[in-house]
């Protein structure tokens, strides 16, 4: 008989440790790695084995579109369900991610996903934030007051912990003030502040800004944003959706993105702005041992519309960390 791990939401909670900059930095870290094995999948054979991942698959229920994403990582595979509402009134994303054991093919762990792909993506607008926005950063500007905005704030504050000032801009007001009043309690000695008010000015002094909005028309505009502003767009996954406007793609000097494939698929501000060969994917930064250091005055823009194999890193990570804390519940199965 074998054992399966149960992560509830509590469990991933404290092994996230959301706000504390180490454990941040380490999924930033591990992001690398991910971006840079799954680059050099797409031209090795040899190494495609080692960074799968596999086109998703959906079925469409009364109330829900379940997505199915199986991916592999070195020596985790998983598959990560998420539900992503239809019908007018559902809110969040039910999501949950099953780990195999490596030797025996059967379940391994079954965890709480929901936090897990807030934290992943934004890790790799940590790591792009690391090689491209200004070292001595003060003012950040998120757009969108749900789990990716909570989790950009962490990871941005991780990254650049010179952030001083951080706005807030939400559609809501009761989530986005709720939202300033958690992250002032986290991170006492920052300036939060809601960015709706005065928008066009928050954004012109911003040196970061994060999108992570479902936005179908424009919430930034290009115009807005001064020299060297570093920008990372994680919102918008497929064609119909535009975060931020054509004068945003134009001004960009760099556009980087997770992979070159899913956002010529997925991204609709950059397809409809400029043009694949014009973008340089993450992992190609580190293979080709590119140096960012002499963009770091341009404007640049990082764009994710997320890859699999992210979930099969932080959920191998997650794994490991329970079992070292003693974290879970084993049920025989």
């Amino acid at each position: 008989m074998s054992n399966i791990l149960i992560l509830s939401q509590t469990d991933i909670d404290k092994l996230l440790s959301q706000g504390d900059a180490q454990v941040a930095n380490q999924v930033v870290d591990l992001m690398q790695t991910t971006f840079e094995k799954f680059t050099q999948g797409q031209t090795n054979e040899q190494l495609a084995l080692s960074a799968q991942s596999p086109q998703r698959i959906s079925v469409s229920t009364d109330s829900h579109k379940v997505l199915f994403m199986p991916s592999r990582l070195d020596t985790t595979t998983s598959i990560k369900i998420v539900s992503v509402p239809t019908k007018e009134g559902l809110s969040g994303l039910p999501a949950t991610i099953l780990v195999l054991d490596e030797n025996t093919g059967s379940v391994q762990a079954v965890m709480n996903a929901g936090a897990l792909t807030a934290v992943r993506t934004a890790a790799g607008s940590g790591l792009a934030t690391r090689l491209y926005a200004n070292p001595e950063s003060k003012n950040l500007v998120v757009f969108g007051a749900g789990a990716q905005g909570r989790s950009h704030v962490d990871m941005m504050i991780a990254v650049r912990p010179s952030l001083e000032r951080i706005a807030i801009w939400n559609r809501g007001q009761a989530r986005r003030l709720d939202l300033i009043q958690e992250l002032q309690q986290a991170y006492p000695t920052r300036t939060f502040v809601s960015a709706n008010e005065e928008l066009e000015s928050e954004v012109q002094k911003a040196d970061i800004v994060c999108t992570c909005t479902n936005a179908t028309e424009p919430v930034l505009f290009g115009t807005w944003l001064k020299e060297g502003a570093h920008l990372n767009c994680v919102g918008s996954y497929r064609m119909d959706m535009h975060e931020v406007d054509t004068e945003t793609i134009k001004r960009a000097e760099v556009i980087v993105v997770d992979s070159i494939e899913a956002c010529a698929h997925e991204a609709g501000e950059l397809v409809k702005s400029s043009k694949p060969q014009d973008w340089l994917e993450m992992g190609n930064i580190f293979l080709k041992k590119i140096d960012t250091k002499q963009d770091v005055s341009k404007i640049t823009l990082f764009k994710s519309v997320g890859i699999s194999v992210q979930d099969s890193a932080i959920s191998g990570l997650m794994v490991t960390r329970a079992k070292e804390e003693g974290l879970g519940n084993t049920v025989p199965f």
